[in-house]
């Protein structure tokens, strides 16, 4: 649906609809305002939620370091996953992602010495021509049992295709 504001653009509106010339068009209502009754558009400090798909996630990982990545092309995702799933056998296939309309953002929390270390993407928002990623770290409780081997928590997810620039935002559990 075409939406069209003011007079000029609404004029224009009808033309384009109707296939009138302005100046067959006559209005009764010169005073005509048609965006009077529209809420006003966001703001630039409005912040629009986006989906968040997610491809993989686990606590094995060939990454054992820190990372927050950032995948915008194929040759990126394919050298991140054959480095993610060098730890594998046999080797998981690398999962579809159609970088035309999307990208893939991953947390890799590193090398733990124990279980019941977890991370999870939440949510994500564009607000300012910024995307927000926004995640979860767990820890193990103190006193609890934890499986006592290296681990590597990560989170892999898709979201739709942007340029925009990513931030990763810490949030508490």
């Amino acid at each position: 649906m075409v939406r069209f504001c003011g007079r000029h653009a609404l004029l224009s509106g009808l033309r384009l609809v109707f296939g009138l010339n302005s100046a067959v068009l006559i209005l009764p209502f010169g005073a005509l305002d048609a965006c009077a009754a529209q809420p006003a558009l966001p703001t630039s400090a409005a912040s629009m939620a986006i989906p968040v798909t997610t491809i993989q996630k686990g606590n094995f990982s060939g990454v054992r370091e820190p990372l927050q990545a950032i995948i915008r092309t194929p040759a990126e995702w394919e050298s991140l996953w054959k480095r993610h799933a060098s730890i594998q056998s046999p080797t998981s296939p690398l999962p579809a992602v159609d970088f035309g309309a999307e990208i893939v953002v991953g947390i890799f929390l590193g090398e733990k010495s124990a279980g019941g270390y977890e991370v999870e993407i939440t949510r994500a928002e564009l607000k300012d021509s910024v995307l927000y990623v926004y995640y979860v770290e767990k820890s193990p409780k103190p006193g609890g049992a934890a499986i006592q081997a290296l681990t590597q928590p990560f989170h892999l997810v898709k979201l739709p295709r942007t340029d925009a620039r990513v931030v990763f935002s810490r949030i508490s559990s």
